[in-house]
């Protein structure tokens, strides 16, 4: 494990339930941008690959031929890595967010574990 995961790792022991809400909270947040972001692009692909075809008609060229020149339009393919590049924070950040919901609740059922053990003794 790296450094930096082994801070985050004791970082993350030393939470308390309302920092967990918080942080959950607040990486929920980003996620939510980033998932809105990732689909306006994923509804405006189609139109970028439009106007990559038209561009490249001139009349006499073949349906089948434009969408190969539109798949390999210079803007359509910096268009679809920034689709890929979207797509990938939004699932990083839903990670994240997964991460501390299971987080909280670990910890939730450790208390409660805590507070069961010290009524028992």
């Amino acid at each position: 494990m790296s450094d930096q995961g082994t801070d985050q790792k004791h970082s993350s022991e030393k939470m308390s339930l309302e920092d967990i809400v918080f942080m959950a909270n607040k990486v929920g947040m980003e996620y939510a941008k980033a998932r809105k972001e990732s689909e306006h692009l994923e509804l405006l692909k189609p139109t970028i690959k439009s106007r990559a075809m038209i561009r490249h008609d001139s009349g006499d060229v073949s349906e089948a031929k434009l969408k190969r020149l539109a798949e390999t339009d210079d803007e359509y393919v910096r268009f679809l890595l920034e689709l890929a590049t979207a797509k990938s924070e939004s699932e990083r950040l839903r990670i994240r967010y997964e991460s501390y919901k299971n987080l909280f609740e670990a910890r939730r059922s450790m208390l409660s574990y805590q507070k069961a053990e010290m009524k028992i003794l």
